[in-house]
């Protein structure tokens, strides 16, 4: 058997599925990739057995090629990063258990494993929800929220992103119990059954990496696992069991001040600001007064940085201490020119939501300094 391919076509398929690859894995064939042949096309699968990824892979040759191979998959992508930009490579299945790279001068030879071993991931659950959306919609969702996920939470149903599919839209949502953050998109057509699942961190991350600007994504939707096809690549991921909470009891519904903010002024000022706050904390206060927003932190050290900026705002002046790294994160995913500030009080949570744009919004708790 002996495989031929330009090392264009080795990087750009194992580009989208080595995010998943790991050199040393408590089992050995999942730092493999899986070379396979499937309905008259070539693919290469990787898989962590949280996070399963494919990618369409074309050779120059396939000749005699009669059975699965699988390659370590970080040495083949560094060997194939490090040969010309011109190069073609060889793979040739040689003795049992070796396979050989060549192009022009260079030579490797790699150990292989049986490809039957290969955890391939069982997504055909009885039921499920298939839907059609464009590209640019699940990855702007995506991006407005997915900083907000937790990390190794306890509570692990919040280590993800929630997506529900409602009739006409989708929704994402995320939170680690101190910030929340909730955008959503109109659906290409309409679903018949509402459903909802929650994405883990690494699923989330890896099917993001895979999409690809003004393309049709088919969702598939089960009771353990969401697949998300793109045409020329599938990520299929495992679902968290359990039960999200309940977000829309989270979104402040009284508050009474608002005030708005050019984004750019805003984040220059707290990057400026913060140098000066505490390294564990991260605080900052800002103090809303007419029309201004006084932006201040401390550290133990006694010392003290202050900046003041413009706003639109009328009320009697309230002081909110917050995690500045917070406030950047939600500044960091608005596209709009202004944001509004939404609050009550010094002991309530803000809602954050671009100026004149419904589809986003974010919560963050105050911080007591």
């Amino acid at each position: 058997m002996k495989l031929i391919i330009t090392k264009d076509n080795l990087l750009k398929a194992l580009q989208k599925i080595i995010g998943v690859v790991e050199k040393r894995q408590s089992m050995p064939i999942l730092s493999h990739v899986l070379v396979r042949k499937i309905d008259g096309q070539f693919e290469v699968v990787a898989s962590d057995l949280e996070v399963q990824l494919s990618s369409k892979i074309t050779f120059d040759s396939d000749e005699n090629f009669t059975e699965d191979i699988t390659i370590p998959g970080r040495k083949l992508f560094d060997i194939g990063k490090g040969l010309p930009d011109d190069a073609v490579i060889e793979i040739e299945k040689k003795d049992e258990g070796k396979l050989q790279i060549e192009s022009k001068k260079s030579k490797f030879t790699l150990s292989v494993l049986d490809a039957k071993t290969f955890p391939m991931m069982e997504n055909m659950d009885e039921a499920n929800t298939e839907m059609t959306l464009g590209s640019s919609d699940i990855k702007d969702v995506i991006n407005k929220t997915s900083f907000a996920m937790a990390q190794q939470d306890v509570r692990y149903y919040l280590n993800g992103l929630f997506i529900k599919i409602t009739n006409k839209d989708i929704i994402g949502v995320a939170t680690d119990g101190h910030r929340l953050a909730k955008a959503g998109a109109s659906l290409d057509s309409p679903v018949e059954n509402e459903v909802s699942a929650i994405v883990p961190r690494k699923g989330v991350i890896e099917i993001d990496k895979q999409i690809e600007e003004d393309k049709k994504l088919k969702i598939v939707i089960s009771k353990n696992h969401m697949q998300v096809d793109s045409g020329d690549a599938i990520a299929i991921t495992k679902l968290i069991d359990g039960k999200f909470p309940d977000y829309e009891k989270v979104i402040p519904q009284d508050s009474d001040k608002t005030v708005t903010v050019d984004c750019k002024t805003f984040k220059e000022a707290l990057i400026r600001v913060s140098i000066l706050s505490n390294d564990r904390f991260r605080g900052v206060r800002l103090n809303f007064i007419e029309n201004e927003i006084k932006v201040s932190a401390n550290n133990p050290e006694k010392e003290e940085a202050s900046d003041d900026i413009k706003a639109e705002y009328s009320g009697e002046s309230v002081e909110v201490g917050f995690n500045v790294n917070y406030l950047l994160d939600v500044i960091g995913s608005i596209k709009t020119k202004k944001l509004q500030i939404k609050l009550k009080d010094a002991n309530s949570s803000a809602l954050i939501t671009p100026e004149n744009d419904s589809a986003a919004s974010y919560v963050v708790m105050p911080l007591r300094l």
